[in-house]
Formats: structure tokens, sequence, C-alpha cells
């Protein structure tokens, strides 16, 4: 979360935020930021679980319907508007009216046409981030999706360490302007590897 969205929650704090317990500190919006993930998260296990994970426009709005709340302009749906992005000049996203259409031919290609899991669930979050489907927390929608496409493999999840953040925001930026997502794939390779060092380790579903 901190690195998504520079939420300044510790750990700590969000583990409280989680079991219900008040948090001094904190502004109302950033531990709702927090509490409405968490509930996004244990939908999409929920998902996984029972086998009901896809990569549709269905799922990805049952997440955001818990990542959104209240905070969205509207929430588990797609949106109805143009959108920015911030510190992005040379893209805008596209018109609400072609985003049905957008999600089902981009979704179908991510499962059809690229077999590495590792591959394929970064994929999806750059995908759905650039296509900015929703008013906001777009990018927490589409980590949840990369995850779901990750744990649906057996692998293990992945996220972005505070310590990359700022390096992940400038090489995203460069990836919305452009669509390139070499440099993000690469990031996101480096990442897995720190996270998940062992040779064995299942998680190291690598992207290359």
């Amino acid at each position: 979360m901190s690195s998504l969205e520079r939420n300044p929650t510790s750990l700590p704090q969000t583990e409280t935020i989680l079991k219900g317990q008040a948090v001094s500190g904190i502004s109302i919006d950033d531990l709702l930021q927090v509490k409405h993930y968490g509930e996004g998260a244990g939908r999409l296990m929920q998902l996984v679980s029972d086998g009901s994970f896809r990569l549709d426009e269905e799922t990805a709005c049952a997440l955001h319907g818990h990542v959104g709340r209240e905070e969205a302009l509207t929430w588990g749906k797609f949106r109805d508007r143009l959108v920015t992005i911030r510190e992005v000049d040379q893209f805008t996203p596209p018109e609400s009216r072609l985003l049905p259409e957008i999600a089902k031919q981009g979704f179908t290609f991510l499962n059809g046409e690229v077999e590495r899991p590792g591959e394929r669930a970064v994929a999806v979050f750059l995908f759905m981030a650039r296509n900015q489907f929703f008013h906001d927390a777009n990018k927490r929608t589409a980590s949840l999706m990369m995850n779901g496409v990750l744990l649906q493999n057996g692998l293990f999840p992945i996220a972005v360490m505070n310590r990359d953040s700022e390096e992940f925001h400038t090489i995203l930026r460069s990836f919305y302007n452009t669509g390139d997502a070499t440099a993000m794939m690469e990031f996101f390779a480096r990442a897995v590897s720190v996270m998940y060092p062992s040779e064995n380790s299942p998680a190291c579903g690598r992207l290359k």
C-alpha cells in the first residue's frame, strides 16, 4: 500500500486496522484505504480458494467493489467518463465507452497467448493500470488481479517493496507514456528474485 499509493501506514498499524481496532496518527482516508484493500484481498483469496477467480470484467469489478469503496467516484463497475493519470502527459486512457470491449479482448489475449503465469500476471497489472478501468484504485485492483493469477497457478504473490517505490513509479510513468512494458517486466523480475531468492522456490515462476 505504501508503495502503490504512498500510504504511510506501517505494517503493525496495518495489522491493527485489519483486526478492526483503532489506530492513532493515521488519517481516516489512509485507514479506510488499508481496510478496504484488506477486504479486497480477502475476497481474492475466497475466489482463488473456490476456483472462481477469472481474468474478466466481472472479477475485476468484484474486487474493485471492495478496494474502491467510498473512495472512487463509483465502485464495483467500470468508470463512465474520461480520466487522466497524474504526472503523465503523453498518454490519455481510453474513453469509457470502449472499456468493456478493451477488457474482453485484453483478458482473452492474456489468457490464451501468454503462457508463463509470472509473465501473464505482470502483464495483467500493466494492462489494467494503463487503461484505468476505474475512477480510482486502479493499481490496487490491478495488483489483486495480478496476484490472483499467481495464486491460481500455485505461485506466491508479489509486491513492490517500500525501498523500490520511487523506481517503481518512475518506470511506471514511462510505461504509461510509451506503452513499452520492457522496463516494468524487468523491474518485477528483479523484485521476484529478491523476494524469493531460492532457485527451488515455486514463486520463482520467473518472468524470463
